[in-house]
């Protein structure tokens, strides 16, 4: 391939991925956020440009494994110019009706882990709570953010509202339950059991470390707001069921310090998104992915 060529695919991938990182900076800083509970708007702000710094990690993360992969064996072209070709034939792909495939592909290869089942059912329910506990996490945040900040959707904001008690506060507590449950055992399994063929190295010590201080801070944070009154959590607590427990053991004054509370949580969950590219949790979720878009790789001649 000539220089020029090579040259080109780079800087076009890299300007869109300027694009999308700009776009996605504007997309934050338009929202109106009107039901963030706190009051000094100023931890607001903080927290708005580290999650536009930690998604611009993600992106650059997540763009470095996807041209690893791009370095495969018979695979023609530079790693830029196979992913530039690699979107239009990922759209068409989705388009075509395959998408449904796609996607049961990737809750049983991801999600379901058949086979994992078959050869421990412990670590495939740990692998189940945790991938299944993020993957609904995701998808109520894009919807709750969708209802209150662009639909303005009254039932979601209404401290009373349907969508308020069922999806923002049981749905949201029971998905973080799964993956406090999920995390809680591997914890267990890694640091307390630690079976032979089991081996815990630093990088997955952190990992669960660092997951469970995000998860468990998200109730604690919860229960403060409860046991504070602060808005949105004073009518029908007792459906954010483990954070309703945790502020039984909290004072009222606990909600004096929720905003910094609330900012700490914030950023270590941007953080964790910054986090997801250099993890396995990246290549749980891509792997199968990446297996189901081999096919659409060109080749080179006498290769398969």
């Amino acid at each position: 391939m000539s220089e020029g060529r090579y040259l080109k695919d780079r800087v076009t991938l890299y300007l869109i991925f300027a694009a999308v990182i700009v776009a996605f900076a504007a997309a934050v800083l338009a929202l109106p956020y009107e039901t963030i509970y706190v009051q000094d708007r100023a931890y607001l702000a903080v927290f708005l440009v580290t999650i536009i710094l930690c998604v611009f990690v993600f992106i650059l993360g997540s763009l470095y494994n996807v041209l690893l992969w791009m370095h495969g064996k018979g695979l023609t072209g530079s790693p830029e110019g196979r992913f530039l070709r690699l979107v239009p034939k990922a759209l068409r792909f989705v388009l075509a009706g395959r998408f449904a495939r796609a996607v049961s592909v990737f809750v049983k290869d991801a999600l379901h882990l058949t086979r994992l089942r078959d050869r421990s059912l412990t670590r495939w329910t740990v692998h189940f709570l945790i991938m299944g506990g993020f993957a609904i996490t995701f998808i109520l945040d894009l919807l709750v953010t969708f209802s209150l900040d662009i639909l303005h959707y009254q039932p979601m904001i209404d401290e009373e509202g349907w969508a308020k008690i069922w999806i923002r506060d049981f749905a949201f507590e029971l998905a973080g339950f799964m993956v406090l449950l999920g995390l809680a055992v591997a914890a267990v399994r890694r640091f307390v059991q630690r079976p032979k063929m089991l081996r815990t190295e630093l990088p997955d010590a952190a990992s669960i470390l660092f997951l469970l201080a995000v998860v468990l801070g998200g109730f604690v944070l919860e229960g403060m707001g409860i046991a504070g009154r602060i808005p949105g959590h004073t009518v029908n607590a007792e459906y954010s069921f483990l954070g309703y427990i945790i502020s039984l053991a909290m004072p009222a004054s606990a909600g004096d310090i929720y905003d910094q509370a609330w900012l700490v949580h914030a950023v270590m969950s941007a953080l964790l998104i910054a986090y997801i590219p250099f993890s396995k949790l990246f290549h749980m979720f891509t792997t199968p992915i990446a297996i189901e878009l081999d096919g659409l790789l060109p080749k080179e001649a006498g290769r398969r």
